[in-house]
C-alpha cells in the first residue's frame, strides 16, 4: 500500500515538475504598444496562454513585484487576454524585430532629431561622444544614428543603466556599413545575388547575418522563404527582396497581401522624388487607457476583450503592419499613434489636436466617434491637411470640406449599384421595396426608388416597383405583393437586429410558391439569420466589406498578423479595414506627396476587405467611397455575384 502511495505521489510530482518545464518553455513577446501612464511609460501586455508570471518578467527585465504593483489584481489570478501595465526600462535592449515602428503615446509626442549639443568631439575617429538625455532609450538612441542596440552595447562594455548626463560611445557608421540594393555583390565573398535576387546559403551563415549583409530583415527574408520553418541550411537558395523592390520607380507592388493599386493617368500626379520624403502621419484612435482600470478590475467571467478599450487595436495593427510592409519598398514615415478620442466628449480630441506639431501632419486617420471626428475635420480644414474617417456611412462629413475622405460607401452608390444590377440582370422583375420605418436607411432607399422610378418612366426597366412599411406581424400585406411566373425582387431597407432576423423568417414560408430573391444591406452579415432561410430565398447582399479567405493575399495577411501579434485578425474589430487603409493611403502619399489628395479620385485601390473609388458630389465637398459589390449564397459560401 505504501509502495503504491509513494508511486503516485512520484508521478503527480513528475507531472507537476513536467508542467512547470512547459509552461518556463513558453515564449513571451514584448509588446510593442508602449503608453504613459500617471507621467511614466509602460507596456500594454496582453496575456497568451501558456504565459508564466516569470516568464513575463524575464521578458520585459522586469521584477515579478514591480509588475503585481502596477496590476493589483493579478494575486487574484492571471487570466488569459488580460490586459497588464509594464513599466518601461529605459536600460533595456528591445530587440529590433519587435520594436516599435511608431511613437505611440499619450502624453507628448517627442520628435527623435539629431542631437547637437549632446555631442561632443573627440580625438577617437570611430566614436561620437553623446551624452544622454533624461529619459532616453537605447532604442531611442540607436534610432538616431541609425545603428543597432547591440552596436551600442558593444562599444560600451558593462553598459547597463542609462543615466541623465552619462556619456556613452557611438560607433560611427563605416563606409562599407553602407549597403544598397546594388552593392550587394561585395558582402560575404562571392556570395553574389543572382538577377533574381537570390543567394545560395553558404556554411557557417546565419539569418542574423543575412540580413544585415544584404540590408534587409529576419522577418522579411522568413516572409519570401516558407522553406525556411525548417531551418537554415548551407546549400539553401534564398530569395533576399522581391524583384519589384529593386526598382522602387516603378509604383508596383507584388506578393504582398496589399491593396492592388494601378498607376493613375495624371502625369503631374506621380513623381518618384516623393520617395525621398519623410511623411509625418496621426493615427487618432480611442484606446481609452486612461480607463484600462475597469478591464482590468473585471469579474472573472467578463472577458476582457468585450471591453470598449479594446475595440480598435486590431485596426491599430493592421495599419501598422501594412506601414511595416511599405517600409521595405521606401516608405519613410513618422507615425503617431494617440489615444486621443472618447465616446461624447471633445475635450480629449482637443486636448490631442494642440500638441505641438499636430498641424504639421501630412494625413490624420481618425478619430472614430462622430464628435470627436467634427472637431478634427474643422482642424483639418484649417491647416489643409488630408483627414480619413473609416467607419462612417454620414455623408455630411464632406460637406463643405474638401480635407475629408470618407472610407465607407456613400448612399447614393449604394443606391446606384443596386438600381443598375437589376434592371441590367432581371429587366421585367417585380420590385417590393420593404421600409422598417421612415428613418432608417431613408436616404439610400429614397434614392433607389427614385432611381427605378426614372428607369420606369423613360422604359428601361419594364417591371414593377411597389412599396411597403414592415412590422412583426404585418407580412400578410407584403404577401400581397407578390407575383406569380415573374421574379419578385424583396428589398428590406434595414439593419434592424430584432426585425431582419424575424422577416427573414416570415418571408421564407412564402418563398415554397413565390420565385424570391431576397437582398439584403451591407451589414446583414453580422446579424444571426437562419442559413436554410437565406438558401431556400436565393439571398443576395450589397457589401463592401467582402473578404475572399480563399485568396492567397487575406492567407497571408492572416499569417502575418498571428505571427506579428499573436492574434486572429478579426474583421468585426476592423483588423482588414486598418490595413487596407493603411496599405492604400500610405501608398498614395508615397507617390503623390502633397498632390495626394487631388488625385485620389483617379485611383482605384482593391483592398483585402475594402476596395476604394473616390470622387466629390461637389465642388469645395471631401471625397467619398463609391466602390460596393453585390454576393450571393452559393453552396453556402458568399462569392461575388460580378
Amino acid at each position: 500500500m505504501r509502495f503504491h502511495l509513494f508511486t503516485l505521489l512520484l508521478l503527480v510530482f513528475t507531472f507537476t515538475i513536467t508542467q512547470h518545464a512547459l509552461a518556463q518553455d513558453v515564449i513571451v513577446k514584448r509588446s510593442t504598444i508602449i503608453e504613459s501612464y500617471k507621467g511614466k511609460p509602460n507596456y500594454i501586455h496582453f496575456v497568451k496562454k501558456g504565459e508564466t508570471l516569470n516568464a513575463i518578467a524575464k521578458a520585459y527585465n522586469v521584477s515579478i513585484e514591480e509588475i503585481i504593483a502596477e496590476n493589483p489584481l493579478i494575486n487574484q489570478g492571471m487570466k488569459v487576454d488580460m490586459v497588464l501595465r509594464i513599466p518601461q526600462k529605459y536600460a533595456v535592449a528591445i530587440p529590433e524585430d519587435v520594436a516599435p515602428k511608431a511613437e505611440t503615446r499619450n502624453e507628448q509626442v517627442k520628435a527623435v532629431e539629431k542631437p547637437k549639443e549632446q555631442v561632443k568631439p573627440v580625438e577617437d575617429q570611430d566614436f561620437i561622444i553623446y551624452q544622454v538625455k533624461k529619459q532616453e532609450t537605447l532604442y531611442g538612441i540607436s534610432r538616431m544614428y541609425n545603428i543597432t542596440i547591440d552596436d551600442i552595447r558593444n562599444a560600451n562594455p558593462g553598459l547597463e543603466v542609462l543615466q541623465e548626463g552619462m556619456e556613452i560611445k557611438i560607433p560611427k557608421k563605416k563606409p562599407e556599413d553602407k549597403i544598397s540594393t546594388h552593392e550587394v555583390s561585395t558582402v560575404i565573398g562571392n556570395n553574389t545575388p543572382n538577377s533574381l535576387g537570390e543567394i545560395i546559403v553558404k556554411t557557417g551563415e546565419t539569418l542574423y547575418s543575412i540580413s544585415k549583409a544584404y540590408n534587409t530583415t529576419v522577418d522579411n527574408l522568413i516572409e519570401l522563404n516558407p522553406q525556411l520553418s525548417e531551418g537554415l541550411k548551407a546549400g539553401m537558395v534564398l530569395k533576399l527582396r522581391n524583384i519589384d523592390s529593386l526598382n522602387i520607380s516603378k509604383p508596383l507592388f507584388k506578393n504582398e497581401p496589399a491593396v492592388v493599386i494601378n498607376p493613375v493617368v495624371p502625369a503631374y500626379c506621380y513623381n518618384p522624388d516623393n520617395i525621398k520624403t519623410t511623411f509625418k502621419i496621426a493615427l487618432l484612435l480611442p484606446f481609452l487607457l486612461g480607463d484600462a482600470d475597469a478591464a482590468l478590475e473585471a469579474p472573472e467571467q467578463e472577458n476582457p476583450s468585450d471591453f470598449e478599450n479594446f475595440d480598435y487595436f486590431q485596426f491599430y495593427a493592421g495599419f501598422m503592419l501594412a506601414a511595416d510592409s511599405l517600409e521595405k519598398y521606401g516608405l519613410h514615415a513618422r507615425i503617431q499613434v494617440m489615444d486621443g478620442d472618447k465616446l461624447n466628449d471633445t475635450l480629449t480630441i482637443r486636448q490631442t489636436l494642440r500638441k505641438p506639431g499636430m498641424d504639421k501632419m501630412d494625413l490624420i486617420v481618425g478619430p472614430m466617434y462622430a464628435n470627436s471626428f467634427s472637431v478634427a475635420a474643422r482642424f483639418a480644414k484649417k491647416n489643409e491637411i488630408e483627414i480619413i474617417n473609416p467607419l462612417s456611412r454620414r455623408e455630411n462629413i464632406v460637406s463643405r470640406n474638401p480635407f475629408v475622405v470618407k472610407a465607407q460607401v456613400s448612399d447614393s452608390a449604394t443606391a446606384t449599384k443596386l438600381s443598375s444590377f437589376i434592371r441590367s440582370r432581371y429587366p421585367n422583375a417585380n420590385i417590393i421595396v420593404i421600409r422598417n420605418d421612415n428613418k432608417e436607411l431613408k436616404s439610400v432607399a429614397d434614392e433607389f426608388e427614385a432611381q427605378i422610378k426614372i428607369s420606369l418612366a423613360n422604359h428601361s426597366f419594364k417591371g414593377n416597383l411597389q412599396a411597403a412599411t414592415y412590422s412583426t406581424g404585418m407580412m400578410p400585406a407584403v404577401s400581397k405583393k407578390l407575383k406569380t411566373n415573374v421574379k419578385n425582387i424583396v428589398i428590406f431597407f434595414s439593419n434592424n437586429k430584432t426585425n431582419v432576423p424575424n422577416f427573414v423568417s416570415l418571408l421564407n414560408p412564402l418563398s415554397n410558391s413565390n420565385d424570391i430573391i431576397l437582398f439584403g444591406m451591407d451589414g446583414w452579415d453580422e446579424l444571426e439569420l437562419e442559413t436554410e432561410f437565406l438558401v431556400n430565398l436565393n439571398y443576395h447582399q450589397l457589401t463592401s466589406n467582402y473578404i475572399d479567405y480563399e485568396s492567397d493575399a487575406v492567407k497571408q495577411f492572416v499569417t502575418q498578423f498571428r505571427n506579428k501579434y499573436g492574434a486572429v485578425p478579426l474583421s468585426a474589430k476592423h483588423a482588414f479595414l486598418g490595413y487596407d487603409i493603411g496599405w492604400y493611403f500610405l501608398t498614395s502619399l508615397m507617390w503623390y506627396g502633397e498632390k495626394d489628395i487631388s488625385c485620389l479620385p483617379y485611383q482605384k485601390g482593391k483592398g483585402l476587405q475594402y476596395n476604394f473609388d473616390f470622387s466629390a458630389a461637389s465642388p469645395g465637398d471631401g471625397l467619398q467611397n463609391h466602390d460596393i459589390v453585390i454576393v450571393k449564397l452559393q453552396d453556402y459560401k458568399m462569392i461575388k455575384v460580378e
